[in-house]
């Protein structure tokens, strides 16, 4: 498989910092590492890399409107001409139900887990519409199950907030799809993953810790990732892995 450039965001943590590392160990990728504080990402630059594998450094706060744009501009500075794939990995958990979600923690959620990824796609479209790579660019984004409406009773815990933005964001990913008959958007349930965010989800759901390990999401992500087509896959609900599709 070629060397492909891939845009990761939240790649300094959690399910974004697994997914760094998987492609980073490849041959001949680049990897642009999208993180909220440069200063505390520096390490990500000398992490082992695949051979002619590159590693370039942006920020992209996602409470930030300008981020992402400036972001772009900073990679084609650097010699970047177009983007292979895009994952949006960023994002925060705060568990409440209606009634008691004071009205600044949803605009904070959907800030940072739902405008933030639409700028994520207008900024990188220009370069994902100049890639090359077979089969064309793709459009990830990690959403979670709580996202279902059709199965919003097999998740009673406080998801308000979380659960609302995930599921408006997972119209707009299928949305870039159609929109753009050269694109595939993925919009993928990681599961419970054993990660902080993870972990806290599982307790709250009466569990010791998230069940799905960092191992695992990353083997299912990347396998969705690499070997999913416009034709049978773009703008579908992932249940984890490639071959399981959640309910709207």
């Amino acid at each position: 498989m070629p060397g492909k450039i891939y845009l990761i965001t939240g790649a300094n943590r959690g399910l974004g910092r697994a997914l760094f590392d998987h492609y980073v160990s490849q041959p001949d990728n680049t990897l642009i590492a999208a993180v909220r504080n440069l200063e505390s990402a520096q390490g990500l630059l000398s992490v082992p890399k695949g051979e002619n594998t590159r590693v370039i450094l942006v920020k992209i706060d996602s409470a930030s409107k300008a981020d992402p744009f400036e972001a772009v501009e900073e990679v084609k500075r650097q010699g970047i001409e177009s983007l292979d794939v895009v994952i949006s990995a960023a994002g925060i958990a705060k568990f409440n139900t209606i009634e008691d979600m004071p009205l600044e923690e949803f605009e904070e959620v959907l800030m940072i887990n739902g405008i933030s990824v639409l700028l994520l796609y207008k900024a990188t479209l220009p370069l994902l519409r100049a890639s090359k790579t077979e089969g064309g660019p793709k459009f990830g984004f990690i959403s979670g199950a709580g996202a279902s409406l059709a199965e919003m009773e097999k998740y009673p815990r406080p998801l308000a907030s979380h659960g609302s933005v995930k599921a408006m964001v997972n119209f707009l990913v299928k949305k870039m799809g159609m929109e753009n008959s050269f694109l595939t958007t993925l919009i993928i349930n990681p599961g419970l993953v054993q990660t902080d965010m993870g972990n806290m989800g599982a307790r709250a759901a009466g569990l010791e810790k998230a069940p799905v390990t960092l191992a695992e999401f990353r083997a299912n992500t990347a396998q969705i990732i690499d070997n999913a087509t416009k034709a049978e896959h773009s703008g579908k609900f992932f249940d984890m892995t490639i071959n399981r599709i959640n309910p709207w």
